[in-house]
């Protein structure tokens, strides 16, 4: 079994930065259908939508440091309505200030149900976009050329409506405390439903640039964010509270201008995500077993994927794995693992350039676990480790050569599919410098079971620190979030 390069411990430390852009995509990039369960009113019943034309800008801080700003405009435009929201953010990253722009723009119908939108993600020299209009009972998604091109055609059954990133996905007027809204969410991005809940708690007073403005007080959880928003009476953001400490309030032009100006300490993000442990782990490369306790956090669902790692409600026992001998040689045929194989949107593996170089890394070699292993090791000896909080695809990072964790794992998971390999993206924690933080990695089919693969680390397999919160695409790494802020670790058993 191969001991990890002592290049792995250089002074670069993982962490899933997706997560902290994915806060603000939680908010711009999900589609709500206008429908409403039985027993909760519908919005165009009996809450009226306040379709007033409007321009706000916000300041946004990150544990009161100054982070950035934003401005969301409501107009009319010939026979429908624009909701465009701009967002200028900078985030600390293992002492990196890395620039974020997220740009969300939607036109929409006097019921603000969804005709198009376009929402843009920039942040240094990768970035992502994502267009979709309705057509009938379809929405058409248009798929960057970098991710293949084309179009994507969904089915929907009603209208969409789109979410916002500074404030509620509807302009709401008419409120009452005791109001809930359950709503059916569409994800554009995983093609998955489920329910944004909002809840009207109270009418409140605050004080913006100092004056005093009535307000509701109302919480919503989209997903994996709960957010705490205080919105006037016509439905617009005044205030906001996000995970990660980040607040958004709303601000004269003048004022923000004042501020970026002046000078900022923002707080590093590692901090802000890392994972508080009670206990310490003596030697965490060269762990046999660790044996956990989580605290906090609601309805963990662990997995146990029986080759490395056993969970209960509130327990999780990772052991060191062995490298498995290889049962087959690739490409591997059999159907049951072709989710596996396939492409998707973010894992390129069909693009001409990621076959060309898969191939070229791993020569005659036949054997899946030795091939694997050549592809882990090119990813860590070519990718050069830097934080990159965007949404990555194989065929950039390979353009590229440079990302976080979550490049060098999309990038190697593509690469074995390439050559027929199957494989998977691990997302989870890793111990490191005394603590524990988010961390993507890769894991490999040999035949009758998984092996893991750490391609930003140089490890094959990955050590018994590595523990797996879910598998999945990029497009499920957003549900990171739930766990954000709200675990914390107790060593039981390290040996």
């Amino acid at each position: 079994m191969p001991s990890p390069s002592p290049r792995s411990e250089s002074r670069f430390r993982p962490i899933v930065t997706i997560a902290v852009v994915a806060v603000w995509l939680v908010l711009v990039g999900f589609l709500l259908r206008d429908y409403y369960f039985p027993a909760v009113a519908g919005i165009s019943q009996s809450v009226p939508i306040s379709a007033v034309e409007s321009d706000d800008w916000f300041v946004i801080r990150i544990r009161g440091a100054y982070a950035g700003f934003g401005r969301s405009r409501q107009f009319r435009q010939g026979d429908h309505w624009v909701v465009h929201d701009n967002l200028h953010i900078s985030l600390n990253i293992q002492g990196r200030l890395k620039p974020i722009i997220i740009d969300s723009s939607a036109k929409v119908d006097d019921d603000f149900r969804l005709i198009s939108f376009d929402v843009k993600v920039a942040s240094g020299i990768i970035s992502f976009q994502q267009k979709g209009r309705v057509d009938g009972n379809y929405l058409l998604l248009t798929i960057p050329k970098s991710q293949g091109g084309g179009t994507k055609r969904l089915r929907i059954h009603e209208a969409p409506r789109i979410s916002r990133s500074l404030g509620l996905p509807l302009p709401l007027t008419g409120l009452k405390v005791g109001d809930t809204f359950r709503v059916p969410v569409f994800d554009p991005m995983d093609g998955q439903e489920w329910d944004a809940r909002i809840t009207v708690r109270e009418k409140a007073e605050i004080e913006l640039s100092g004056k005093k403005r009535d307000a509701w007080l109302v919480h919503a959880e989209f997903r994996a964010v709960e957010a705490t928003m205080w919105v006037d009476k016509q439905g617009q953001l005044l205030k906001g509270r996000l995970p990660l400490g980040i607040t958004v309030v709303r601000a004269d032009k003048g004022e923000i201008s004042g501020q970026v100006k002046g000078s900022r300490t923002l707080p590093e993000m590692m901090t802000l995500a890392s994972v508080p442990v009670k206990g310490s782990i003596p030697h965490p490369r060269k762990l046999e077993l660790l044996r956990l306790k989580f605290l906090g956090g609601r309805g963990l669902n662990l997995p146990s994927d029986h080759f490395r790692q056993k969970a209960t409600d509130s327990e999780i026992t990772v052991t060191r794995e062995s490298l498995p001998k290889a049962t087959y040689a690739i490409p591997y045929q059999d159907r049951k693992m072709q989710e596996y194989l396939a492409p998707s949107r973010f894992i390129r593996s069909d693009h001409p350039k990621i076959i060309q170089k898969a191939r070229e890394i791993i020569g005659d070699e036949k054997d899946p676990v030795k091939a694997a292993s050549l592809i882990n090791r090119w990813v860590f000896d070519n990718i050069k480790k830097v934080p990159t909080p965007a949404v990555p695809d194989a065929y950039t990072i390979l353009e590229t050569r440079q990302g976080d964790c979550n490049e060098h794992a999309v990038l190697a998971v593509a690469l074995a599919r390439a050559v027929g390999i199957p494989a998977r993206i691990a997302l989870g924690l890793v111990n490191m410098d005394e603590g524990f933080y988010y961390h993507a990695w890769a894991a490999y089919w040999a035949g009758d079971t998984w092996f893991t693969g750490d391609p930003l680390m140089d490890q094959v397999p990955a050590d018994a620190t590595h523990v797996t919160l879910l598998y999945g695409d990029v497009d499920k790494h957003m549900n990171v979030l739930t766990y954000l802020g709200k675990l914390k670790l107790e060593v039981l058993e390290a040996k």
